[in-house]
């Protein structure tokens, strides 16, 4: 019996949105800075033909006509169109359109690679259509004489020949912008990120540095992550990533992005762990029109992956970190799914464009020094987000909860201890200020003993 492998058609968007802590960012651009155009590949009137019958086209190739050359795209919204197909208006979305097995063209998945830098992958995305949004102040450099490369996989279950193409509209400004490094982590060793997630047992955890899978990842950059996103296919529960502490740098999650399906959907997915980094379940998600295929309401693809919520502590990027990735899979078809994938990329803003109080090369985040000398070093500082190169004033002195000067009861220390034993997050970053580094949790012997020993004490 054929199987047609028609696992969720989701290659996640590289950036989520995750916002930059106090003292941290960056000012978003004016309005009339930014400009918005659509981009249309392959440009009118040719076009894409993909064979129906399940049927895939899958290529890579070169593209020379980009929409803005020395420019910083801050937006990127994906889709798939009909254009020049003799059934559809150019421009109308092609994904299963009708639910009728005649309109079945969907997007597997299409990946832009910089061209001026092939260790660049701009944007996945897939099915779900994820928007890759840069956070204020960032934009990703598009260089002058720069060309992508385009790698798509766009299948058809359906039954006609459809003719399509790939339309972006951008957003992007030609005034500079800080500009951030996209670091690519994927649980597989094979140049097309594939592995397989057995179907007995159903449920299976696969991580970098297990045996045939990929190593696990040794930053040798620095920075701050600013936004972060995964991708798993059908029947994925989620991909995590595990700052594995190497030295004396915190050991403990980064990111954890979730799986989200269509309510009834097939492929949602129960059981695992439970565990932080091993959700029990996918998350259930509303239902999106043209979603479904093979004509059962209940057949709803993978559509959506949960953005990730970083703590400040653990958006530290240090030369020498060692990150694991953990992908969750709970495959109930009933066959080994061959083309199963976790993936996760993560931005990180590096030198200048992250503080260096003591300008000394090393940004604040990774730097044992105390550059102002309160008490706290700048590491500790990046943790809480206060301001490693000033004593007093608002957000300056990690103790100072209230920005009053000192440190007292019911600003400062109360508000603490209204979190003790608590988890950075959902507790404040602002509440973990001890030991050094910060261990993520509020207790006594690290953060309300050291603001009880301050106590009275002014900045």
């Amino acid at each position: 019996m054929k199987r047609i492998a028609v696992l969720a058609a989701t290659f996640i968007a590289l950036l989520l949105v995750l916002a930059l802590g106090e003292g941290g960012g960056l000012p978003g651009p004016k309005s009339a800075d930014a400009a918005t155009t659509t981009w249309i590949w392959p440009q009118a009137p040719q076009f894409y033909t993909v064979a129906g019958g399940n049927q895939a086209l899958e290529a890579t190739e070169s593209v020379f006509s980009l929409p803005c050359t020395n420019c910083w795209i801050t937006r990127l919204e994906p889709d798939l169109i009909y254009q020049g197909d003799a059934s559809h208006p150019d421009g109308t979305v092609a994904n299963y359109n009708n639910n009728s097995n005649t309109d079945g063209v969907w997007l597997h998945h299409f990946v832009i690679v910089d061209g001026c830098n092939l260790n660049n992958r701009i944007i996945a995305s897939g099915n779900e259509r994820t928007i890759l949004q840069e956070p204020p102040g960032y934009g990703y450099f598009i260089g002058p004489g720069c060309s992508w490369l385009l790698n798509y996989h766009i299948h058809n279950s359906g039954i006609n020949e459809r003719h399509v193409a790939i339309r972006l509209n951008v957003t992007y400004q030609t005034t500079a912008l800080a500009s951030a490094v996209p670091v690519w982590l994927d649980v597989s060793s094979n140049l097309n990120s594939e592995y397989t997630a057995p179907a007995n047992p159903t449920y299976s955890d696969n991580h970098t540095g297990d045996t045939g899978m990929h190593a696990d990842y040794t930053m040798s950059i620095q920075g701050k992550i600013i936004g972060m996103g995964g991708h798993v296919h059908d029947y994925g529960i989620s991909v995590s990533a595990f700052n594995t502490g190497a030295g004396d740098r915190p050991k403990d999650w980064i990111c954890t992005s979730v799986a989200g399906y269509g309510s009834g959907s097939v492929y949602l997915s129960t059981g695992g762990s439970g565990a932080p980094g091993h959700p029990v379940s996918a998350n259930a998600e509303t239902l999106k029109a043209g979603y479904q295929q093979d004509g059962g309401a209940n057949r709803y693809h993978i559509q959506d992956m949960t953005p990730c919520t970083i703590s400040a502590r653990m958006s530290i990027i240090c030369p020498g970190d060692v990150i694991r990735l953990h992908t969750q899979y709970n495959n109930t078809s009933g066959f080994p799914i061959v083309d199963a994938m976790g993936i996760m990329v993560m931005y990180v803003a590096t030198p200048p464009n992250v503080p260096d109080a003591n300008n000394n090369g090393s940004w604040d985040g990774c730097d044992t020094a105390d550059s102002d000398g309160d008490g706290f070093s700048d590491r500790v500082e990046a943790s809480t987000t206060t301001l490693a190169n000033s004593w007093c004033g608002v957000n300056a002195w990690p103790p100072d909860m209230d920005n009053s000067g000192y440190v007292d009861v019911i600003g400062d220390i109360s508000a603490v201890a209204s979190n003790f034993a608590s988890k950075v997050p959902p507790a404040p970053d602002r509440d973990d200020l001890a030991p050094n580094p910060t261990d993520g949790v509020i207790d006594v012997t690290g953060d309300i003993s050291t603001m009880a020993g301050l106590f009275g004490q002014h900045c």
